[in-house]
């Protein structure tokens, strides 16, 4: 059973885990997001959004309709307090 494990000195548990991340992290680049698992609907001021849990992207929600609406777009970064003065 070693044998199987460690092919010409390397360890195959070691370099299995890493392949497959690898090859994870490159189909996330060329696909991007789905967008699969959306939070419950938040509302802030006159805004309602649901919001991707994986990739932080939003999209507007219709409390009238209760349906999402529009398309998916990212909050702008507001540092308040950290941010630097230019």
């Amino acid at each position: 059973m070693e044998a199987v494990v460690e092919q010409a000195g390397r360890d195959l548990s070691a370099v299995v885990p890493d392949l497959v991340s690898k090859v994870r992290r490159g189909a996330a680049r060329i696909f991007g997001c789905w967008h699969v698992n959306m939070s419950r609907p938040f509302s802030r001021g006159s805004e309602t959004y649901r919001a991707c849990v994986a990739c932080g992207a939003r999209r507007r929600f219709d409390l009238e309709q209760w349906e999402m609406v529009g398309s998916f777009y990212y909050p702008e970064r507001n540092f308040g307090l950290y941010a630097r003065a230019r």
